[in-house]
């Protein structure tokens, strides 16, 4: 009876083990795809990194970013505002737009879109001008300058759009007098209506007081540099995206409608 005993508690004490070691059989197999995984991944990171350095001792330019590009052998890089293709050597680059026979898309444009993208829920709407349309539903952001044509020739598309809250960040780079211009807007006691006057009809605003705080145009200029903004006016919407230059209702339309819009 005793040796029945005994070989029972044998028998339950090697089934227990075996029972513990199959996990670990199982963790095995995904524990090397991990390990190779993030091998394979420091090395690439290595890669992008040589290619970087490679780029901006060969260009004499700063790369943001480099990434492996559409067609194999080619890396996409971000240089200032634009994309452009090197070769793993250096040796050659590519100045071009890639297109997608399949998809039928412009894939240098898409990397060139996210590139410029930003996070509009970043923004310090504390400085902007702050126009409401209707119920004010929509948002756009706009950068712009009193003294820019362009600027003007937006302005009057802006006052069109309907249910939309319009942050406009004053950005005077164009003119000499474009500080003085911007200041004595912000300095007024109805920014909105004076920003109006000066863009749709001309009417420059009252010569601001000494002691007007006007810190908030060069933290403009400075966002704007930190933004890549090159030109006025630039539109921001609430998907990151951009729209440089006097574009028109509809095309800010479409935009807006990318991403559900909020009071």
């Amino acid at each position: 009876m005793l040796k029945k005993f005994i070989c029972l508690a044998v028998l339950a004490a090697v089934c227990g083990v075996g029972q513990a070691q199959i996990p670990e059989q199982k963790a095995a197999p995904a524990e090397a795809k991990e390990a190779v995984q993030s091998t394979n991944d420091s090395a690439q990171e290595k890669e992008l990194d040589r290619i970087r350095k490679l780029a901006q001792g060969r260009l004499g330019v700063q790369v943001k970013h480099v990434l492996p590009s559409p067609i194999p052998g080619l890396y996409e890089l971000a240089v200032n505002n634009e994309i452009i293709y090197m070769d793993p050597t250096g040796d050659h680059v590519l100045m071009g737009e890639i297109f997608n026979t399949l998809s039928r898309k412009n894939l240098t444009q898409e990397a060139k879109d996210k590139l410029l993208t930003i996070d509009f829920s970043a923004l310090p709407l504390a400085d902007a001008i702050k126009t409401v349309h209707g119920n004010g539903s929509r948002q756009i952001a706009v950068f712009s300058d009193p003294n820019c044509s362009f600027c003007k020739k937006l302005e009057a598309s802006l006052a069109g759009m309907k249910d939309v809250t319009i942050y406009t960040f004053l950005y005077p780079v164009i003119t000499a007098g474009s500080k003085e211009a911007s200041a004595n807007i912000w300095c007024s006691k109805d920014r909105a209506l004076a920003w109006k006057q000066q863009l749709l009809e001309g009417k420059a605003a009252p010569k601001r007081a000494a002691n007007c705080d006007i810190s908030a145009l060069e933290r403009n200029i400075e966002l704007g540099s930190k933004l890549n903004i090159t030109g006025t006016p630039t539109v921001f919407v609430p998907s990151g995206k951009r729209a440089p230059g006097a574009v028109g209702i509809d095309y800010l339309e479409n935009l807006l409608s990318e991403v559900p819009q909020h009071p």
